[in-house]
C-alpha cells in the first residue's frame, strides 16, 4: 500500500500494520511446543524404579592406565579435541545379588555422541558400531544390554565406557544399571524420540519434497516450489547417510552429509522469494559453498578440512541465516506476510532449541540428555512444506473461485446473447410480417376495396330498392374490409390506439345509419400479446355488439366505454351500451352471441351480456396479457 505525500519529498511508503493477532497465535503455539518438548528433555533421566542405579560420574582413564578423580558423564563432558577424540571412563558399583532375587538386570545408556563401547567387568556389552542406525552423523541411538549372571558379579562390579570420534565431539550421558523391566520402558521412549521420530520426519520430508517437485513441474515459473523440494530432499537424504553408506559404500558418506549443508544454504534464496524479492544472484550460486565443502574434505588434510567447517562454513551459514531472518522480518512486519511471520517464529523456536543444547553441552543446564537441535532441520523443512502447501491450496481456491465467477459470467453472457438472439429473431419475424402485412394491405386496398368502391358508385346511380340494398351491402363489406386492414396495423401493445382505429372505421357507417357513437377512449394500460389476430378478434366482438345495438335496440346512441376491469386476473373492461328496448337473447338460427363468446374465450377474456328495459350492455373483460385468439 502506497500513499503520495504532498511536498518535495516525493512518494512515501505507508506500511501496513503488523497482524498482531497472527503473531500472538504463533507465539502461543510456540510456547505450547516448547512446553511439550520440556517433557522430552529429560528422556533418559527419568529411568527410576526399584533397584535402578544412575551413574553421573566416572573416573577418567589416562593413557598410562592411571585414573583421575571422578568427573561428569553427562553431555558437558564432551571431548573438545581437534581431530580424533578418545576417552575411557570407569564406573564402580556394588550389586546386591541377594536383594535382586531372580530379576534380569541390564545396562542402559540413553544418549551419547560419536562411537561408544561399554563393557562390564571387562566383557564387551554394547558396541554402537555393531548396531549402526540411520542417524545424523555424530549422533547415537539409545543402547541397552541385558546382563547374564556370569558377567554380573555379586558385590563389586566395574563398567567401562570407551568414547571415540573423529570430529572431536564424543560425549556420553548418564549410565543406568538396574532391572531390565524397569529400564525397558524408558529405553523404548528414548528409542522413539531419537530413532523412530526422526525416521517418520524423514518420511514426511521425502513426501513433501516429492509433492513440491511435482507441483514445480506444473508451475515452472514459481521457483519457490523447486527450492522447497531441494531443501526437503537434501535434509531427508542426509539423515539417511549411515544407511546409504552401509548399502552403497563409505565413499558416499561425506557427499550425502554435505547435502544438509547445501539445504541450509538454499534457505536464504527461499526466504528472499517467499518475501517477494528476487535474489541478487542466481540461485545456483548458493550451491557453491556445498561444493567447496565437499572438495575441502576430499582434497585437504583431515584436520584442515575439519577446521574449515568451524572457521569458514558454519559462520557463512550463520551469516546467511541472519540475512534470511531480516528478510522474513521485513516481509512479516512491513508487508503483513503471514507466511513470512510463521516461518520467522518457527526459526525463533528452533534457535531456542539450539541454544538449549549449547547450554547443555556447556554444562550450564544439567537436565538434558537428548540433544533436541537434531530436529531443527526436519522441523524447519516441515513448516516450510506446510507453508508451500497452504500457498498452493490458496492458489487452487482462488482459481476455483475465479472459475466459478467465470462460469457465472459466461452463463450470464450466454443468457444475454440468447436474449439478444431471440430479440433479433422476433425483430426479423416482425419485419417479415410487417412486409407481408403491407403487401396484403396494398392488395386489399388497391384490389378488393377499389372494386367495392366501384360497386358503391354503380349502386348509388340506381335509385331502385335493389340498388340501395347493394350500396348498403357494399358499404358494410367495405367497412369490414377496412377493419381487417386496420387490424393488421402494428400498434404494439397500445390498446387505446387500437380502439381509436376501430372507432374511426365504424363511425361513418353508423352516422349514415342515424346512430351516434358516444364515449371516449381513456388512457388504458398496455395489452401485451397483441397481434393482428387478437386485434381482429376484439374488433369482431365490438363490431357484433354494435351491429346488434343498431339492428335490434332501437336506440339512436351507442356508447363505447373503457375502464379498469374489476375481475381478478383481468386488466381492461370494454363496454358497448345502448339505451334501447333490451331483450338481447340468443335466438334460434342466429349465431352472433355464440360467435362473440367464442372469440372472447379465444382471447382468454370474459364476456357478459346484460339486457333489461333500460338497454343492453355487452361487457368484455380482457386479460392482462393476450396469449391466444380463437
Amino acid at each position: 500500500m502506497r500513499q503520495m505525500a504532498a511536498g518535495a519529498e516525493g512518494p512515501v511508503q505507508a506500511f501496513a500494520p503488523v497482524p498482531w493477532r497472527h503473531v500472538a497465535g504463533l507465539a502461543v503455539a510456540a510456547i505450547a511446543f516448547l512446553l511439550a518438548l520440556n517433557v522430552l528433555m529429560d528422556v533418559g533421566a527419568r529411568a527410576t524404579g526399584d533397584g535402578v542405579q544412575r551413574f553421573d560420574q566416572g573416573a577418567l582413564v589416562h593413557d598410562d592406565g592411571s585414573e583421575s578423580a571422578p568427573m561428569g558423564l553427562h553431555l558437558p563432558g564432551n571431548c573438545h579435541a581437534h581431530g580424533d577424540c578418545a576417552r575411557t571412563f570407569r564406573i564402580k558399583f556394588n550389586h546386591d545379588a541377594a536383594a535382586a532375587g531372580n530379576r534380569q538386570f541390564a545396562l542402559y545408556v540413553p544418549q551419547f555422541t560419536g562411537r561408544m563401547q561399554v563393557s562390564l567387568n571387562g566383557v564387551p556389552m554394547i558396541d554402537s558400531t555393531l548396531g549402526q542406525t540411520s542417524l545424523k552423523l555424530g549422533q547415537g541411538a539409545p543402547q541397552i544390554a541385558t546382563l547374564s549372571d556370569r558377567v554380573l558379579q555379586p558385590g563389586f562390579n566395574e563398567i567401562g565406557v570407551d568414547l571415540a570420534d573423529r570430529m572431536g565431539t564424543a560425549a556420553v550421558g548418564p549410565v543406568f544399571f538396574g532391572p531390565e523391566s524397569e529400564l525397558r520402558d524408558d529405553y523404548e521412549g528414548a528409542q522413539f524420540l531419537v530413532v523412530t521420530l526422526p525416521r517418520l520426519m524423514d518420511g514426511a520430508l521425502f513426501a513433501i519434497g516429492a509433492i513440491m517437485l511435482v507441483i514445480w513441474l506444473t508451475r515452472r515459473h514459481d521457483q519457490l516450489y523447486l527450492l522447497c523440494a531441494a531443501i526437503s530432499l537434501s535434509f531427508a537424504i542426509s539423515s539417511l547417510s549411515p544407511v546409504i553408506a552401509s548399502a552403497f559404500g563409505a565413499n558416499l558418506l561425506m557427499p550425502v552429509n554435505v547435502l544438509r549443508y547445501v539445504g541450509a544454504c538454499l534457505l536464504l534464496p527461499f526466504a528472499w522469494q517467499l518475501a517477494g524479492r528476487m535474489p541478487p544472484v542466481r540461485t545456483r550460486w548458493f550451491l557453491l559453498p556445498g561444493v567447496l565443502m565437499f572438495l575441502g574434505f576430499r582434497l585437504l588434510p583431515e584436520g584442515w578440512a575439519t577446521q574449515s567447517v568451524t572457521v569458514l562454513f558454519i559462520p557463512l551459514v550463520l551469516a546467511m541465516a541472519v540475512v534470511a531472518l531480516w528478510e522474513l522480518w521485513r516481509a512479516g512486519t512491513r508487508g503483513r506476510d503471514r507466511s513470512a511471520l510463521t516461518l520467522l517464529v518457527a526459526i525463533g523456536v528452533l534457535l531456542s532449541l539450539t541454544t538449549r543444547d549449547q547450554l547443555v553441552t556447556a554444562g550450564i543446564l544439567d537436565n538434558g540428555h537428548v540433544l533436541l537441535a537434531r530436529f531443527n532441520g526436519p522441523l524447519l523443512v516441515l513448516i516450510m512444506g506446510l507453508i508451500m502447501l497452504r500457498r498452493f491450496a490458496d492458489g487452487l481456491s482462488l482459481l476455483e473461485n475465479f472459475n466459478k465467477r467465470l462460469h457465472r459470467d459466461v452463463a450470464a453472457a450466454r443468457s444475454k446473447l440468447q436474449e439478444a438472439f431471440e430479440r433479433e429473431k422476433a425483430h426479423a419475424r416482425r419485419e417479415a410480417l410487417t412486409a407481408e402485412r403491407v403487401r396484403l394491405m396494398s392488395d386489399l386496398h388497391d384490389g378488393i376495396a377499389g372494386q367495392l368502391m366501384s360497386i358503391v358508385a354503380l349502386g348509388e346511380q340506381d335509385d331502385s330498392p335493389k340498388g340501395s340494398e347493394i350500396t348498403r351491402a357494399c358499404h358494410r363489406a367495405l367497412t369490414d374490409l377496412r377493419l381487417v386492414v386496420d387490424s393488421m396495423e402494428d400498434v404494439g401493445d397500445d390498446l387505446g390506439m387500437m380502439l381509436v382505429a376501430f372507432r374511426d372505421r365504424v363511425e361513418p357507417q353508423r352516422r349514415r345509419s342515424g346512430i351516434r357513437l358516444a364515449g371516449q377512449v381513456r388512457n388504458l394500460p398496455e395489452l401485451p400479446g397483441q397481434s393482428p389476430t387478437t386485434t381482429l378478434a376484439i374488433f369482431r366482438v365490438l363490431q357484433e355488439a354494435m351491429n346488434n345495438a343498431v339492428r335490434h335496440s332501437g336506440s339512436d346512441v351507442v356508447e363505447v366505454a373503457s375502464s379498469e376491469s374489476p375481475l381478478p386476473g383481468h386488466g381492461v373492461r370494454l363496454v358497448v351500451r345502448d339505451y334501447g328496448n333490451g331483450g338481447a337473447v340468443t335466438r334460434r338460427g342466429h349465431h352472433g352471441m355464440d360467435n362473440m363468446q367464442r372469440r372472447a374465450a379465444g382471447l382468454g377474456a370474459t364476456l357478459e351480456v346484460e339486457s333489461d328495459a333500460g338497454g343492453t350492455r355487452v361487457i368484455l373483460d380482457l386479460p392482462r396479457s393476450v396469449v391466444r385468439a380463437g
